[in-house]
Formats: C-alpha cells, structure tokens, sequence
C-alpha cells in the first residue's frame, strides 16, 4: 500500500502531532506499506530525506499565521494524489487539510483525516477566527474526508455536533507511545550531567511554550507552591514556542527565576531522565486531545496532574488528578498533596503505567489504522 502524510509539520518539528505522525509512519514501514510525508521545511531542515524508510518531502512556507504554515508548493500536491492508495491529512485547521478535502471534490481518491482534539489558542482573537474557520471551512473538511479518525468520545460528540451525518464514518482511536523505543532507552540512561542542583522536589512540563498549554496557572501556582512548602521545589518546562519570552516575563514578575527553569528544547536521553527523576508531571492545558507527553510521562512511573477538560478527562480521569483550568490556587493544592502524599504518588504512578502499557501502544493502533485503510480501499473498490 503506497500512504501519503500530508502534514503541516514533521520531524525535527516538536509536537505531539508531529510524534503521532513519525510514530504511525515508523510502524506501518515495519509493516511492509510505502509511506511518503509531504510537509512544511519548518524549522529548517533537509529538502528531501528518508527517516526510517520513511520518505520526507519538505518545502519552505512563505508565512505561519496563527502557526499554520502556507506553502505555495502544497498547491500542486493533488495532482500527485492518484499515485497513492490513501491520502491521510491530520487536523482540519491545517492549511494541507484544506487543499486536499477541497481536491476531493474533483478526484476520487481515499481521504482520512485525524483529528488531534479541538483547537484552543488561549486568545479571543485567534479563537475567534477559528470558530468562524470551523463554520465555514472546517465543516466541508469533515464532510469531504471518506473517514475521521478522533482520539476520544468528546472529539466525536463535538465533530458531530458540526456535521451531524458525520458520526458513522467517525473512528475512536487513541494516541499511542512507542514504548519500544522508552524501554530500550530506560535503563541507559544515567543523565548524571543532567541533574538540577538544589531542589528536593521536580515538577515537569513538556510541551509547547504557548498560551493554549496554561503554563501561565502553573507558573502562578508555583508561586503559591514555594510560599506553602518547606522544601526547594523546582518547576521544568520542557519545551520552545512562540509566547517563551510572555512565561519568562511572568517568572521574573513572581520572582521565580531560581524556582521555574526553562530547559528548552533537550535530547531524548535528557527528557527521559527528567521522566525519571521527577515527582511530579502537570500539564495544565485548555484543550487536549489526548496527550503523548502524559503518555511518556505515565508510562516511566510519574503521577500526573492535568486539567480537567474533555480529552483529559475522557482518557485520565480515573489515574490522574485533574483540576479546573485557569485556576492557580486548585492546581498549587494539587501539588502539595501529591508531594506530601507518597501513597497516594506511588498509586497514581503505578495505575498509570499499567494503562498505558495496556491500551496506549503503537504497535496495536498501527495495526487498527492498517485494518482501516484496507476497509476503506475495499469500499471505494466495490463503488
């Protein structure tokens, strides 16, 4: 089966769509399939490469309004469609998304789209613009795409709602980890050179440095954290984006410098020893599908705390702590518990792993998305 990716963005690109992409990709070269990723050269990378049998084709965007990367070139990409069994585009807000649904209506060609949960800037502006986006363009997205993949019953309920005859070619499958890949590199890392001096206790971020996240209650919340506990706390924020000067602003309003670190952007090995040498994981967004980073997190053993909003909730109620978003002094009660309650840590931390060990794995999702796009030929084939 020859599949393309047509993405906004891709590896060396850090997100937890780009991940999911790589991830999904990387498993169905192992399967035998051929797989072609066309996306933006955002950060700057090789024109053309190959990543793990995975053939990348890459081309410069003349400009990345509200992150959303235009290229020129995307526009000549459907007339390559007919020489791929399956077009596979990722979010509805991509500006690839858009050129391929519209390219449906007149070709034939088998469409999947993945959507990676509703998307929230944190801004009224921007959020302004993408409710509006979503009424006009993103609904005929979704009624011209063959078939949605979601990561949770919210996201279905919520596609739904736009485009009611949608719901039966609406898929639920989860994000996955390779936890292949996290258990060979487990136990080598020692991440000595890594160590943050100074702290009894590490809390960790990992994510994009942006509004959408809520690192703003976090940052807010540590500074009710370092009044309340009698021990050093250092907060992590793993991570690069474009509102990082906005959190380190707010860091030397609160006189937090010493308390909130920004790491930036780290090696695997490094990510994976803060993994497991925190106490802590929190991710205090105001919209999430269904998080890679609390995978990782879950799976090497760290409690997590996170917000209580739909694809949180949908996928962690019962094995994280989950608390409103945008609320500081909830999210600081939260922390302290956790840190002063080492059963209640220890429980969260193994219930935690065993889901994801059970249920959150690549392996078994791509082997669910092989099975879909066989369905989906099968379907065109009989019309």
């Amino acid at each position: 089966m020859r599949i393309l990716q047509f993405v906004p963005y891709f590896v060396p690109y850090l997100g937890g769509q780009e991940k999911y992409v790589y991830n999904l990709s990387k498993y169905l070269v192992k399967m035998g399939h051929e797989v072609h990723v066309i996306t933006s050269n955002f950060p700057k990378s090789k024109n053309f490469e190959e990543i793990e049998g995975i053939t990348v084709e890459r081309y410069k965007p003349i400009v990345r309004p509200l992150r959303n990367p235009i290229v020129l070139k995307f526009l000549r990409v459907p007339r390559r469609f007919k020489n791929f069994d399956i077009v596979h585009i990722h979010n509805e807000h991509a500006f690839s998304s858009m050129i391929a649904a519209f390219a449906k209506r007149k070709q034939n060609f088998p469409l999947v789209l993945t959507n990676h949960g509703k998307l929230i800037f944190g801004r009224y502006i921007e959020d302004r613009i993408e409710r509006v986006y979503l009424k006009y363009i993103g609904k005929k997205i979704f009624e011209l795409s063959d078939i949605i993949v979601v990561n949770s019953k919210s996201d279905k309920n919520f596609i739904s709602s736009i485009v009611p005859k949608s719901t039966e070619k609406i898929y639920i499958f989860h994000n996955a980890i390779d936890i292949g890949f996290l258990s060979k590199r487990i136990n080598y890392v020692t991440g000595e050179e890594f160590e943050y001096d100074g702290s009894d206790f590490k809390i960790l971020y990992v994510g994009a440095l942006i509004k959408r996240k809520g690192i703003e209650w976090l940052i807010k919340a540590m500074k009710i954290v370092k009044e309340e506990m009698n021990k050093k706390v250092k907060c992590i924020l793993v991570g690069e984006g474009q509102d990082r000067n906005y959190f380190e602003r707010l860091v030397r309003k609160y006189n937090l410098s010493k308390t909130v670190i920004f790491a930036g952007k780290i090696s695997d090995e490094k990510l994976i020893w803060l993994y497991k040498n925190s106490n802590i994981f929190v991710l205090p967004s105001l919209s999430e599908g269904c998080s890679t980073s609390i995978l990782e997190a879950m799976y090497i053993g760290l409690p997590v705390i996170a917000t209580d909003i739909p694809g949180n909730r949908d996928h962690f109620k019962d094995v994280a702590i989950l608390v409103p978003p945008k609320d500081e002094n909830i999210l600081a009660d939260a922390i302290v518990k956790l840190l002063n309650d080492e059963e209640l840590a220890k429980h969260l931390s193994i219930i935690g792993k065993n889901l994801v060990k059970s249920k959150y794995r690549w392996d078994v999702l791509a082997k669910k998305y092989n099975k879909l796009y066989e369905e989906l030929l099968n379907r065109v084939s009989c019309i």
